[in-house]
């Protein structure tokens, strides 16, 4: 029995080599995923719709070269160079796989993709604000900048071509008596548009509500030495623009007059003057009645 162990071993030597020209022969199948890599892709058109990022292989081979691929480093080149306008479908080809010749593609999925393709559009568009603010009854938006006041769009001809304005992100002021609110915001954008720059610095200015109103003023007429005058009318119509909050209130004596300018320099006589009138702060004169006053200056007797 001894004697006869060379020939044991060298049966098992050649068991085990057969068994591994079988199982090396042995051919199987298996799925992988391999990721999409865009090539050639014309930068006058946009992909719309249909783009896949990885597809699926069904592979077959011998079982040491199938466990052996390295899915990390494998990819399928889309060729898009010859991309048109509409609708484009593209075959998935087995060809193109980067695989060992001893590997073969048994099947794709999916077999092919349908591209909806557009021409790319740039366009420049005024940009308004969208805000939000619960303010007190007496209070108004007063004016706003915008910074840029345009942006430039680039996307799908069929999207971004109707589009004349684009709006901000609603900014959201929470106070009921602001004066100045400044933020930078982001734009309101379809999904395949994007605008240059993203993002705009927005001002909004706020203040009172204001009104118009006619007051009456009195004629004051300073004394002049030596001299008398008398001034016709006594009172004159004003037209004041003025905060909500003052109209709603009486004003008080004192803070509405007129008075003839130079009167000093006069002979006497009948003259026709214009007249210096002093409002309160805040309001705005907007028109005077009559424009000019009669003032009769008399001379005293020595």
């Amino acid at each position: 029995m001894k004697s006869n162990w060379q020939y044991l071993l060298l049966a098992f030597v050649l068991a085990a080599f057969s068994w591994y020209l079988v199982s090396g022969r042995e051919k199987v199948d298996t799925w992988i995923q391999m990721p999409v890599e865009i090539v050639n892709a014309p930068p006058e058109y946009v992909v719309r719709q249909g783009m896949v990022s990885r597809i699926e292989v069904r592979v077959r081979g011998p079982r040491p070269m199938v466990r052996g691929i390295d899915t990390r480093h494998v990819f399928y080149p889309l060729d898009l160079a010859q991309l048109q306008p509409g609708l484009n479908v593209l075959d998935f080809e087995a060809a193109r796989i980067p695989l060992s010749r001893a590997i073969e593609v048994v099947e794709i999925a999916p077999s092919r993709v349908e591209l909806l393709v557009d021409l790319v559009q740039i366009k420049s568009v005024v940009v308004e604000v969208d805000y939000e603010v619960h303010l007190h009854e007496d209070y108004e938006l007063k004016g706003k900048t915008i910074t840029p006041a345009t942006v430039t769009l680039r996307g799908p001809q069929a999207v971004v071509e109707p589009i004349e304005v684009i709006r901000t992100k609603t900014i959201r002021v929470n106070e009921d008596r602001p004066q100045k609110w400044e933020v930078t915001t982001g734009l309101v954008l379809p999904g395949e548009v994007e605008a240059i720059p993203a993002r705009v610095n927005v001002q909004l200015f706020f203040g009172e509500k204001v009104v118009e109103r006619w007051v009456k003023a009195e004629v004051l007429v300073p004394e002049v030495q030596g001299r008398s005058v008398k001034v016709r009318p006594e009172t004159v119509r004003l037209l004041l623009q003025m905060p909500v909050s003052m109209a709603r209130e009486k004003l008080p004596p004192g803070q509405v007059w007129v008075m003839p300018e130079e009167l000093g320099l006069l002979e006497q006589g009948k003259h026709h003057l214009g007249y210096r009138v002093t409002i309160p702060p805040g309001s705005v004169l907007l028109q005077a009645e009559p424009e000019l006053i009669e003032v009769v200056i008399v001379d005293h007797k020595q």
